[in-house]
């Protein structure tokens, strides 16, 4: 009886406020329900096909010389998480900057102390990591951008949003002070060691954009840079390129007008907007391939007209559009209108919500998405 009882409730849905309102049922219930290998089976079991809920998203305005700001999304009202539980007491304005978070971890650079930081906001863990020799400042080398995953092996029965600090991986990426080298480094966990520094000749105005996160694609991390160009560090071959966006786009190269995201082949894509006023706008998703001589280039693969999608277009009240994060375990694009945030899924066209608000101007931001499983005991 007490088997078939797990079985029925690691079906309850992964949504926050499920495990904490079931365990007030009963003692029995609330055992099961704490004990750590039901909590892992149920982590296993929801992540084995689909990633783990949406919790809320971090979002970049805030960020300089601040804590990072964590919002929920219009999730039930049971299930919102006290956005206090992803403070970061430990920083104390010197310099902290939020580079995203994938697997349940988030990341965060520190120029001044020349320190990253890899954060598990649920359990509120930390780890620091100095940065390599090669990124000093005798040598005029400047980390940019960065990245973290966990390297730990789905194949091995591994569950993404359940890693609380399993083997990781750490990349930084960078410039030097004339802005004709970029640099990559990467920290794998396992070993405890940084890398080879990873060196690319590039032209000055090849620059890695700060306000864009990193998008994983296969071995690769992959960054915007100036113009609508993808810099991609492929960390297994120890590679690092720039590639250029795709010569039909004839758009104002601002860095919002472009974001970096997997394709549904979980191949390297670009969204375009293609409006440089962002009213009424378009979004042009290309895909990165081979043609049948194996010649790679890029290939338009589809055009979105948002303002056919959004209900509110309807009132004939002006509106605007802005990309402003991605999120990759859905492949969503987050847009911000003047009627709110929304996050639009590429290849259904479906989109959800995410925060609701009316104004007359969009800032601009960028939001990072964060998805874990939030059950008893985590913290």
């Amino acid at each position: 009886l007490e088997e078939i009882l797990e079985e029925i409730l690691l079906r309850l849905p992964p949504q926050p406020s499920s495990l904490p309102r079931a365990s007030l049922v009963c003692t029995r219930w609330r055992r099961i329900l704490s004990d750590p290998g039901f909590l892992s089976r149920f982590r296993e079991h929801h992540g084995r096909n689909k990633p783990p809920p949406l919790l809320g998203f971090f979002d970049e305005e805030f960020r300089r010389d601040k804590r990072p700001i964590f919002k929920l999304t219009t999730m039930g009202r049971w299930d919102r998480i006290p956005p206090a539980r992803f403070s970061a007491p430990w920083i104390r304005g010197e310099g902290w900057a939020f580079f995203g978070c994938r697997h349940g971890l988030a990341l965060l650079i520190c120029q001044k102390r020349r320190e990253a930081v890899v954060w598990d906001p649920l359990t509120g863990h930390q780890r620091r990591l100095a940065f390599p020799p090669g990124f000093c400042r005798k040598k005029g080398r400047f980390v940019q951008n960065a990245a973290v995953m966990c390297a730990a092996a789905v194949e091995d029965g591994h569950v993404h949003g359940d890693c609380r600090f399993t083997p990781f991986r750490l990349a930084l990426v960078g410039s030097d002070s004339d802005g004709t080298h970029k640099f990559a480094c990467l920290y794998e966990s396992e070993s405890g060691v940084w890398g080879d520094v990873v060196s690319l000749e590039t032209t000055r105005s090849t620059c890695v954009c700060v306000a864009k996160p990193s998008v994983l694609v296969r071995n690769s991390f992959c960054w915007l840079v100036s113009g609508g160009g993808i810099l991609e560090f492929d960390f297994e071959i120890q590679s690092l390129v720039v590639i250029q966006k795709p010569a039909d786009v004839n758009v104002a190269a601002y860095h919002w007008s472009f974001l970096v995201v997997r394709t549904q082949h979980s191949g390297l894509g670009l969204a375009v907007f293609s409006e440089p006023d962002y009213q009424s706008g378009t979004i042009q998703l290309w895909e990165r391939k081979s043609n049948r001589d194996g010649v790679v280039g890029w290939e338009l693969q589809k055009t979105i007209q948002l303002d056919g999608l959004f209900s509110f277009g309807l009132t004939g009240e002006p509106n605007a559009f802005m990309m402003q994060g991605y999120d990759e375990d859905s492949n969503a694009i987050l847009l911000s209108t003047f009627y709110g945030e929304y996050m639009l899924q590429l290849e259904s066209m479906q989109f959800i919500n995410l925060i609701e608000h009316q104004s007359a101007c969009i800032f601009t931001r960028t939001y990072y998405p964060y998805r874990n499983f939030y059950v008893i005991g985590k913290r």
